[in-house]
């Protein structure tokens, strides 16, 4: 266990703070005398007896009732003027930061304070400048990143990304290539990226469409395979076509009349109830 700071002495070289050491000397004495005092003129009011047992005490310690509230004033006024006045004027002289340093040791622990708060600043710069060359390098060397850093900075003059947005940004691109267009989208947004974010989105629909598709020809081929005719009628102007064996999946996106993209989602489930 670290030994315990002296309050006293020099905290640089060990050098005894004798006005510390007196004064604290002095407080206790004061706090002693005045508290025998008033316990003992407790003891002998209204007892001769006990009286005449501590009358050796009458050179230094006078008897009489009008003590105990003398030396309860003392206590409670004197302490506090001598611990809460007197000792912190005297060490104040020797405060040196946290620290207690006689004159002496004064100017070298000043002159390591500096030194700390000079390499402290250097190293702080040296990561400065080290996270700075990193951006710089990300922003050169890798197309989609740097095109993102470009544009953030930008909008936020003389400043960079932090490593936080710069995880999120590496954490969108590996969602993207994993196919979680939607969360990486959900990260642009968070850093206002909305051309970045609509594309992903537009990934992600993609994917959807893509999927309707395959599941859309098996369907078909199960409506041939049952000799089934499948109307379904446009959404916009109400035409009707036939879905049957000779119906192909290009007919099947827009309509012949009115050119609107026909709801596959919809036409999916209608082909599904009725080949249940």
């Amino acid at each position: 266990m670290a030994a315990k700071k002296s309050t006293v002495s020099c905290s640089k070289c060990g050098k005894p703070f004798f006005d510390l050491i007196i004064t604290k000397a002095l407080a206790a004495m004061f706090a002693v005398y005045f508290f025998a005092m008033f316990f003992l003129n407790l003891l002998v009011t209204g007892d001769d007896w006990l009286r005449e047992q501590l009358s050796f005490l009458d050179p230094i310690m006078p008897f009489s009732w009008e003590y105990i509230i003398i030396s309860f004033i003392c206590l409670i006024i004197g302490m506090p003027i001598i611990m809460a006045g007197i000792y912190p004027a005297i060490e104040k002289r020797y405060k040196k930061g946290a620290v207690l340093a006689c004159k002496e040791c004064q100017g070298t622990i000043a002159r390591e304070q500096a030194e700390a708060a000079e390499m402290a600043r250097a190293e702080q710069e040296a990561q400065a400048y080290a996270y700075q060359s990193k951006i710089e390098g990300l922003e050169n060397g890798d197309p989609w990143l740097g095109r993102l850093i470009r544009s953030w900075k930008q909008d936020n003059i003389n400043k960079l990304p932090d490593e936080s947005m710069m995880d999120d940004l590496l954490m969108a691109r590996n969602m993207e290539k994993a196919g979680n267009y939607e969360k990486a989208a959900v990260i642009m947004e968070k850093y206002q990226f909305w051309e970045e974010a609509g594309r992903m989105r537009r990934l992600d629909d993609q994917k959807i469409v893509k999927h309707i598709t395959v599941d859309m020809n098996e369907l078909i081929d199960q409506v041939g395979t049952k000799g089934l005719a499948i109307p379904y009628r446009c959404s916009s102007c109400g035409a009707t076509i036939t879905i049957d064996k000779d119906s192909k999946k290009e007919g099947l996106k827009f309509c012949s009349y009115c050119g609107t993209a026909y709801n596959i989602e919809d036409m999916t489930k209608i082909i599904q109830r009725a080949l249940d």
